[in-house]
């Protein structure tokens, strides 16, 4: 046994060695995918909760709204998923996305878990799948940057009004006066969108808003079309672009949602929330093209 020489030190106490902690358990490969799908599972039960109470209740299904009106590149699966989870989310970013930033997230926050698409894959049949993998993400409220955020410029209506024009699905036409006291309506035998003149600019977005999303659905491929009622999805649509552009939004009411959704099964419910989403995607890209014209429009993610 060597010699121990502590003693030639003077002052200093004697310590005890205490054993290393026990080495972590490593999962099996199988058992760690195991644990993964579990995973994924507990987050799809989540999305799909969440999905039947925003459909189930006229006041959460205009706050989900609210949410994919701020989240419209997101997947509806992942809106719904952060609807869940923080329903007040402005902007949101991983810990690489925070920290390019030089902001960081601050200790102690829980992150919002999302789905992201994986590596692809073949299936039983031959077709090809893509793995979704969990990520966790962060809003701005729950970083150092909280308190540094600057107002957004507001943007002036008959600016924002030119950018929803552009490229409009349907020629857009002025008239004197249309049946029921409309503002606007898109005439699908014609294919256009007719717009009553001397609407005040909240109005005139809010009625083309409406009718550029119908026409939107209208020039959809029936077999690709998911909603059971293409009003009532550009009714819900136009909402959500109103809300994202600060369009005053008060004049909708959505009391009628459970009605709308009762007897439907899940698919067909999330293929309606899909519908509106990208619905709201397609006009938001358009706008953000007219509103920006320099910049290169967002990357979407992928659509599940």
């Amino acid at each position: 046994m060597p010699e121990n020489y502590d003693d030639l030190f003077p002052n200093v106490e004697k310590t005890e060695t205490k054993p290393s902690s026990a080495p972590k358990e490593r999962l099996s490969d199988e058992d760690y995918a195991v644990k993964k799908k579990a995973e994924r599972d507990d987050l799809s039960d989540i999305a799909n909760r969440t999905e039947v109470e925003v459909t189930s209740d006229s006041g959460k299904f205009q706050q989900f709204l609210n949410t994919l009106a701020r989240f419209e590149r997101y997947s509806t699966q992942n809106a719904l998923l952060i609807f869940a989870q923080r329903p007040a989310a402005t902007r949101l970013g991983d810990f690489e996305h925070w920290k390019a930033q030089d902001t960081f997230v601050n200790k102690g926050e829980l992150g919002i878990a999302i789905f992201e698409p994986g590596k692809e894959y073949k299936r039983e049949d031959g077709t090809t799948g893509v793995s979704m993998n969990i990520k966790r993400v962060f809003d701005i409220s729950q970083t150092n940057a909280k308190d540094k955020v600057t107002p957004t410029p507001q943007v002036e209506i008959r600016t924002l009004l030119k950018a929803l024009m552009s490229n409009s699905p349907a020629p857009i036409k002025l008239v004197d006066h249309l049946q029921n006291g409309e503002g606007a309506h898109y005439d699908e035998a014609r294919d256009v969108i007719e717009v009553v003149r001397g609407l005040d600019g909240d109005s005139l977005f809010r009625c083309l808003a409406q009718e550029i999303s119908y026409a939107e659905l209208d020039h959809q491929p029936t077999d690709t079309l998911q909603c059971n009622d293409k009003g009532f999805t550009a009714y819900a649509a136009s909402y959500a672009i109103c809300a994202k552009y600060g369009i005053d939004t008060k004049g909708y009411d959505f009391a009628e949602v459970k009605d709308c959704f009762t007897g439907r099964d899940g698919k067909d419910i999330r293929g309606e929330l899909k519908s509106i989403r990208d619905t709201v995607n397609d006009v938001a890209v358009r706008m953000a093209k007219g509103l920006e014209p320099q910049k290169k429009a967002p990357t979407q993610e992928v659509r599940s």
